[in-house]
C-alpha cells in the first residue's frame, strides 16, 4: 500500500461518516416536512454543486465535516447567492453551518409551515438525533457486513504507551494468536485470560508482516480499573452467518460505544490520561489500516462512526447533543431562548470543541514526536 492509499482511504472513509451522519439529518427532516435547502459534504471552496427539486447538493474541498442547511434553522440564502453571483458570501454562510452555528433567520421563514422552528419539540428532536443515530446504525451494519463475510484477526489497532504491551514490544497491527497457548478469536478471548493474570507473565504469540513471534506480557491493573490489561485495543472475530451476523453487528457496536464512554468518563474524572486522537491520528489510523486490508479499514470505519455519534451526542452547544439539550430546556420551560442566549450558548461551545480539537492536535503532534 502506498500513502495514495492512505489519503485515499482517509478521504472516502471520513467522508462516507460524515455523509451518513448529515443524511440521517436530511431524511427525518425530509420526513418531518422540513424544508432542507442545502445539503454538502466537507468545507472550503465547492468542487461540485448540483440543484435537485428544492436541495442544493455541495461537495467542498476539505472533507473534514458536512452540513444540512434546513428552514427555520438556518439563514436562506439570498436570491442572488441562488443564481450564482454571491458565491464568496455563500461560502462564508457553508463554512459557519459546517461549523454547527446558526445565526437568527427571519421572521418569513419561522412564519413557513416547512419551517424547523414551527415543527413540534419531539420532531426537532428526531432530526437532530438522526445524525449520531445513523453512525450508530452505519457502525452496527459495517460490522455485521464483516462478521459476515470475512474472518477478521485478533488486530491490536493502538498500543498504550508505557503499557505492559508496549514494554513487550507490540504494536498497532499485530495479529494476536494466542494467550498461554489458548486460540483467541476475539477481544473477549482475550479478556477472559487477562483480566483475573494481574502480575502473571503470559506467552502471547502474535503474527507482524507474515513473521510469528512470542513475547511474555505481564498484564497489571490501571489506575480506576478492577481487572489487569495489557494495554490494548483490539477488534476482531470468527465469521458468522444469518441472525449471528446481524447479532454480532450490534453487539459490536454496543461494546465499541460501552468501551468509549467509560474511557471517556476515567479522562474526565482524572482516573486516566486525556489520550485522544484528532485528525492527524486518524490520518494515520486509517492509513496504518489500509496496509493491512480492506477488512481493516471497514472495522476502523466502524469504530470511527461510533466514535463520532457518541461526540455529537455530548451536550455542548454547536454540536447535536447540544442542541437536543437546548430544545429539551425549552420544552421544559414552555419558551425559547432569547436570541442572545443562544449566542452565547454557541460562542461557548464552539470555544469549547475548538479547544477539544487544539488538544487532540497536540496529543498527535506529540505521539509523532515520539516515534
Amino acid at each position: 500500500m502506498t500513502d495514495v492509499t492512505g489519503v485515499v482511504a482517509f478521504i472516502v472513509v471520513f467522508g462516507a461518516i460524515v455523509l451518513v451522519h448529515e443524511l440521517g439529518h436530511f431524511l427525518v427532516a425530509k420526513a418531518a416536512g422540513v424544508r432542507p435547502f442545502e445539503f454538502g459534504v466537507g468545507f472550503g471552496p465547492a468542487l461540485w454543486k448540483r440543484r435537485w427539486g428544492e436541495t442544493t447538493y455541495y461537495l467542498r474541498a476539505i472533507p473534514l465535516g458536512g452540513y444540512v442547511k434546513l428552514l427555520g434553522m438556518d439563514p436562506y440564502p439570498e436570491a442572488e447567492d441562488q443564481a450564482g453571483g454571491g458565491e464568496a458570501k455563500a461560502d462564508q454562510a457553508m463554512e459557519a453551518a459546517a461549523a454547527r452555528t446558526r445565526e437568527p433567520v427571519r421572521p418569513e421563514e419561522v412564519d413557513d409551515p416547512r419551517s424547523f422552528a414551527r415543527k413540534p419539540l419531539w420532531a426537532r428532536l428526531a432530526i437532530i438525533a438522526a445524525g449520531p443515530f445513523m453512525n450508530f446504525a452505519f457502525a452496527a451494519v459495517l460490522f455485521m457486513l464483516l462478521a459476515a463475510t470475512v474472518e477478521v484477526p485478533l488486530t491490536i489497532y493502538r498500543v498504550e504507551p508505557g503499557s505492559p504491551a508496549a514494554e513487550a514490544g507490540l504494536a498497532a497491527g499485530d495479529v494476536i494468536l494466542s494467550i498461554e497457548g489458548k486460540r483467541v478469536y476475539e477481544p473477549r478471548d482475550v479478556n477472559r485470560i487477562v483480566d483475573p493474570s494481574a502480575g502473571i507473565p503470559l506467552e502471547v504469540r502474535f503474527r507482524r508482516d507474515g513473521q510469528e513471534a512470542t513475547v511474555t506480557v505481564v498484564p497489571r491493573i490501571f489506575p480506576g480499573a478492577d481487572v489487569a490489561r495489557m494495554g490494548v485495543q483490539l477488534g476482531g472475530q470468527p465469521r458468522r452467518t444469518g441472525l449471528g451476523a446481524v447479532w454480532a453487528g450490534i453487539s459490536q457496536t454496543w461494546y465499541a460505544t460501552v468501551g468509549i464512554i467509560t474511557a471517556l468518563g476515567k479522562m474526565i474524572v482524572g482516573r486516566a490520561p486525556a489520550d485522544i486522537s484528532g485528525p492527524i491520528g486518524i490520518f494515520q489510523l486509517v492509513g496504518e489500516s489500509a496496509r493491512q486490508g480492506i477488512a481493516y479499514v471497514i472495522s476502523l470505519a466502524a469504530f470511527l462512526n461510533v466514535n463520532l455519534g457518541l461526540l455529537n451526542l455530548l451536550p455542548v452547544p454547536v454540536l447535536d447533543g447540544g442542541w437536543l439539550a437546548i430544545f429539551l430546556f425549552e420544552g421544559v420551560r414552555r419558551r425559547p431562548l432569547r436570541p442572545e442566549q443562544r449566542g452565547w450558548a454557541q460562542v461557548v461551545g464552539l470555544v469549547l470543541v475548538i479547544a477539544l480539537m487544539l488538544l487532540a492536535t497536540y496529543k498527535d503532534i506529540a505521539r509523532l514526536a515520539r516515534m
